[in-house]
C-alpha cells in the first residue's frame, strides 16, 4: 500500500486536560507550530509522547502534535517519506530497511530503546531448552520478534530454525490465541498479551530484547526535506519527549502515567501498571533520546546477516541524525 492510499486517522491522545495545557504559557509559547506525526497506533511504543501531550510538555515547547494512525510501521515510513506527514514512529529494523531502499527519511530520536516482549510457553515447558522439537511462532521471517527468538535460541544452544517447528503470525493477539489453544508451544508476545498468558498459567521464559544487546526497538523518524527547514520544531519535540521520559520514570508518577496510557490505548489500568514495571526493569526509555552509532551499526549488521540488507555497507550517519538530541543536551 502506498502512502497515498494508506488509511489516515487522526487520534486525540489528550483527554479533557489537553485543552488546559496552554494555561500559564507566555504569548510566544502560545503561538504554536503544528507537527503531524504518523504512528502505528496507541501503545507503549509512544508512551512518552502520550505523556508529553497530556502533561502539556509539547505545548510548553510551542508545539501542537497531530497524531495520525497509519496502522503499521512500514506505512508510517511511507507517509513520512512521501511528505504527507512530518515525522513518524516506526520500528528500528523497518526504518533501516526503508532508508537502505531509498526512503528520504532520517532517524532523529530514540522512542522505545528496549522492547517489552517476552517469550511465553505452554504449561509443560519450563526452560528454553525444552522447546527443542516444539512449535514456536514469531511475527514473520523479517520481524523483530523473529530476530529476538533467534538470539534467545542461540544463547541457549538451539538452532532457531532447525531445532524447532518455526511458524509465523504477524499479530501478537493471534499468537496468543494459538498458544492458548495449544496449537503452538511458545511465542514472543508483547504486553498486554504476555500478561494475559501468564495470568492463564502459561510459562514466562523472560524478556527477549536483552539477548540482542543494544538494539533499539522503536524510534522517531523525520522527512529529510521537512527537517531542513524545521530544525527548531524538531528540537522542541525532542526536548518535550525527553521531559516526558524523565517525568514518567519517577515512581511517584507511576499511577498517573499508567492511567494516561490506559485511557489513550483503551486498555486496563492494571495492565498499564504492569507495563510500567516492565519498562522500568529493562530501562525501556532513554532520558536523553540518544542512539549510539554502535546501536545503529548493530541493527544494520544484524539485517545484513539475516539477508535483509544487501549492497554497500553504509555508515550510521546514513540512517541517524543526532543533531537534535545533541542540541537539547547542551
Amino acid at each position: 500500500m502506498t502512502a497515498g492510499t494508506a488509511t489516515r486517522r487522526t487520534i486525540l491522545l489528550a483527554g479533557a486536560g489537553g485543552a488546559a495545557s496552554l494555561v500559564g504559557l507566555t504569548p510566544a509559547q502560545a503561538e504554536t507550530a503544528t507537527v503531524s506525526a504518523a504512528i502505528i497506533g496507541v501503545s507503549v511504543s509512544i508512551w512518552p509522547a502520550i505523556v508529553a501531550d497530556q502533561k502539556g510538555f509539547f505545548a510548553a515547547e510551542g508545539l501542537k502534535v497531530d497524531f495520525i494512525s497509519s496502522g503499521a510501521s512500514a506505512r508510517s515510513l511511507q507517509q513520512v517519506a512521501a511528505g504527507s506527514t512530518n515525522i513518524g514512529s516506526s520500528s528500528m529494523v523497518d526504518t533501516i530497511r526503508a532508508i537502505a531502499a531509498g526512503a528520504d527519511v532520517k532517524i532523529f530520536l530514540n522512542s522505545l530503546a528496549v522492547g517489552t516482549h517476552s517469550l511465553i510457553a505452554g504449561k509443560a515447558i519450563k526452560t528454553v531448552a525444552d522447546l527443542r522439537g516444539k512449535r514456536v511462532m514469531t511475527g514473520g521471517p523479517g520481524d523483530i520478534t523473529n530476530l529476538w527468538w533467534a538470539a534467545v535460541a542461540k544463547h541457549f544452544g538451539l538452532d532457531p530454525v532447525k531445532d524447532v517447528d518455526l511458524m509465523f503470525s504477524g499479530a501478537s493477539t493471534a499468537r496468543l490465541a494459538a498458544l492458548m489453544a495449544g496449537a503452538i508451544d511458545a511465542s514472543v508476545l508483547s504486553t498486554p498479551q504476555s500478561f494475559q498468558a501468564i495470568e492463564a498459567g502459561l510459562t514466562d521464559l523472560g524478556p527477549v530484547a536483552p539477548y540482542l544487546g543494544d538494539f533499539p526497538m522503536m524510534i522517531w523518524h523525520v522527512n529529510s526535506a521537512w527537517a531542513r527547514t524545521n530544525a527548531k520544531d524538531l528540537t522542541a519535540f525532542v526536548r518535550a519527549h525527553n521531559a516526558a521520559v524523565r517525568y514518567m520514570s519517577q515512581p511517584a508518577h507511576k499511577a498517573e502515567v499508567a492511567e494516561m496510557l490506559a485511557r489513550a490505548s483503551h486498555s486496563s489500568v492494571a495492565d498499564a501498571l504492569k507495563t510500567w514495571d516492565v519498562c522500568m526493569r529493562i530501562n525501556a526509555f532513554v532520558p536523553t533520546g540518544t542512539i549510539t552509532d554502535g546501536a545503529i551499526e548493530r541493527v544494520r549488521d544484524t539485517l545484513i546477516q539475516s539477508g535483509d540488507l544487501k549492497g554497500q555497507v553504509r555508515p550510521a550517519s546514513a540512517y541517524y541524525d543526532g543533531r537534535y538530541v545533541q542540541e537539547v543536551a547542551k
